[in-house]
């Protein structure tokens, strides 16, 4: 293994050994003793670039009681060889993957910091002796994190998190739609990540750029991968949605120069929130009971943004929304993230996003919708066109927006 200040990182699936994964967990679960450590495997090769998905389950003693933990490490190489948009440099490939680390590390101590514990949390008592809880320093939108670390000398970085497939969360089959249910769950779990960055702001008096200036996406980064990358793969996509529907010439005419519109979104003058900035389907992992969505929580952190809140929802709406909830329910999906965020928010802050009223955010969703449109035509290859993404476009484009 390779040595960081304390605990090891390691360099392949045959280090996470007992002593190890007990270092580990200590900080979250102190006492813990892990006897054994059964490694399953790699369960997502190649996920996020340069990364393998190793589970395992941990088995150990706590307060005299046995445990058993499913618990995956995301290990990276940064020497491996690239296989996954070669048009990216190796260096913003790396800052990619360093991103999720001090995500992990950096920023999810300070969002826990200055989180409103939920109501769920409030009228649960914890047991200390049953690790079977929801541990209270956990956030709702994303997997609980254990360790992130990356070691510079030998070019390895290693994420410990929680089983999300061991728990029963998934990701929709054949990049389906999400229905009403699950896009209200995932707009839920986007406010409380915007709600908790914007109180760190407020609460540090720093903007939050400053504060999180360790984010792969900067202006400069945005410019080099439009350049590079994104308007190519846009471009390509509006041929494609052009060969499924060739009849929408007008359409498809004000497609191919929408791209001319984009602007960098950390350049606009509104608040700005941490934003996952790639919030569509592979990203999602939906937990159910007897087919109804209950939980939610987010992945793959490494192309985080300091952008005005809008981004993430004209994503999540594009990316991942059929045209009935697009149309029929997006007013109500869009004031069920409101409340969420003014829930997170909390009352006892400067004004700030709490002066933002939901018409505001309806009429700002409408306006971004360009972003959600470039976002969704660079991903056609995942998420083909189809009439359902026909009806949606022809509703922005009464709209006047594109």
């Amino acid at each position: 293994m390779s040595a960081t200040s304390e605990i090891a990182i390691p360099q392949s699936a045959e280090d996470i050994a007992p002593s190890w994964v007990q270092q580990v967990l200590q900080k979250d679960l102190p006492g813990v003793s892990i006897t054994d450590v059964h490694v399953k495997g790699s369960i997502s090769q190649g996920e996020g670039f340069m990364s393998d998905i190793i589970a395992f389950d941990a088995v150990g003693i706590r307060n005299g009681a046995s445990q058993r933990y499913s618990l995956v490490a995301k290990l990276t190489d940064f020497e491996r060889p690239l296989t996954m948009i070669k048009q990216w440099s190796k260096d913003f490939q790396i800052r990619m993957e360093t991103t999720e680390v001090k995500f992990y590390s950096n920023a999810i101590p300070e969002l826990l910091s200055v989180a409103i514990p939920s109501y769920e949390i409030k009228s649960m008592p914890r047991d200390e002796d049953d690790d079977s809880q929801p541990p209270v320093d956990s956030l709702k939108f994303l997997p609980k994190c254990y360790f992130a670390a990356t070691d510079p000398s030998s070019m390895v970085s290693v994420r410990v998190m929680e089983n999300l497939k061991a728990q029963g969360f998934s990701i929709k089959a054949g990049s389906q739609s999400l229905n009403r249910e699950e896009m209200m769950l995932t707009a839920g779990a986007l406010a409380q990540l915007h709600g908790l960055s914007h109180r760190l702001e407020l609460r540090a008096g720093v903007p939050l750029p400053e504060k999180c200036d360790w984010m792969i996406v900067r202006r400069s980064d945005i410019q080099a991968v439009l350049k590079d990358f994104a308007v190519g793969r846009y471009l390509t996509g509006v041929k494609e949605f052009a060969a499924v529907f060739p009849d929408q010439t007008d359409l498809i005419a004000r497609l191919e120069k929408l791209y001319m519109k984009i602007r960098p979104m950390e350049d606009d003058p509104r608040p700005k929130v941490l934003s996952h900035a790639d919030c569509y389907i592979n990203n999602i992992m939906i937990k159910y009971a007897e087919d109804v969505p209950t939980d939610v929580r987010l992945v793959d952190w490494q192309t985080l943004r300091c952008v005005p809140l809008t981004y993430d929802l004209t994503l999540l709406f594009l990316c991942n929304a059929g045209w009935d909830v697009f149309h029929n329910h997006r007013d109500a999906i869009l004031a069920h993230y409101h409340h969420k965020l003014m829930e997170t928010l909390g009352t006892n802050e400067s004004p700030g996003l709490r002066s933002y009223t939901l018409e505001q955010l309806k009429a700002d969703f409408k306006a971004d919708c360009l972003n959600g449109v470039f976002n969704r035509f660079i991903r056609l290859m995942v998420l083909p066109a189809d009439p359902d993404l026909l009806k949606i476009l022809q509703e922005i484009q009464e709209w006047g927006s594109i």
